[in-house]
């Protein structure tokens, strides 16, 4: 193995409380009422096979029988919140950990993320001392596609297509590589492709169970993975 390919929310980043605070930000805006913690764990995670991103979900739900332009205006209004609050963002535990090991072991390190927006990530990983263990940062907005998703099955060929053009440009092979993310989405991507998945137990697979996509592997947590490749001298 060479290389490591990771996805952003979720597995590296933990988005949870900027996610609630920008979400119930953008409801008052609206003037409806916050929504609970609960709330948001059925309709940000727990609908993982419905097309559609989560915060969407969570507000156009929120706001059912408002209309679609009261839905479109809080989406809206989330992106600004969201963009706007970069420092609220944090890492998941053993993010600098696994991402220091690796490279201390002379790996080539990516981030593969379907977030759209590019400076609002780079701006994230100089914020969070990330930057400096990634060589090469993907966004979707890099595959000049819309912001939006069609389907489900485009959901998995952008994801292919992001990591294939991470790899391409790393210089890494099947053979070289293995892709880490918190969906199920980042496993059947990795099976497209041909390279070893992990599967965190972290973001959707907290809540989710995804073991029938069949990872090469699943831990609990990017400690437990760093453990897991010192022990196997840094091999999946």
């Amino acid at each position: 193995m060479k290389g490591a390919i990771f996805d952003w929310d979720g597995t590296l980043a933990s988005i949870d409380e900027r996610e609630f605070y920008c979400i119930n930000r953008a409801l008052a805006e609206q003037g409806s009422s916050p929504i609970s913690r609960q709330f948001y764990i059925d309709n940000y995670y727990r609908r993982a096979y419905e097309l559609g991103t989560g915060p969407r979900m969570v507000l156009e739900t929120a706001l059912v029988g408002k209309g679609v332009d009261v839905a479109e205006k809080s989406y809206e209004a989330y992106r600004k919140i969201f963009q706007g609050t970069v420092d609220k963002a944090t890492l998941q535990k053993g993010a600098l950990e696994v991402l220091g090991g690796l490279k201390r072991e002379g790996f080539k390190v990516g981030i593969a993320t379907m977030r759209y927006t590019r400076w609002v990530v780079e701006s994230e990983l100089k914020n969070l001392s990330v930057a400096q263990f990634v060589d090469l940062l993907k966004t979707r907005q890099d595959l000049g596609v819309g912001g939006t998703l069609g389907s489900l099955e485009d959901t998995v060929n952008q994801r292919v297509r992001l990591v294939t053009r991470e790899m391409e440009e790393l210089h890494l092979g099947q053979g070289d590589v293995f892709l880490v993310g918190d969906s199920w989405w980042d496993v059947r991507a990795g099976r497209q492709i041909g390279i070893k998945t992990v599967l965190v137990k972290t973001g959707f697979a907290a809540f989710n169970n995804f073991s029938s996509e069949k990872p090469d592997l699943t831990v609990s947590s990017l400690l437990h993975l760093r453990d897991v490749l010192e022990k196997r001298d840094w091999k999946i």
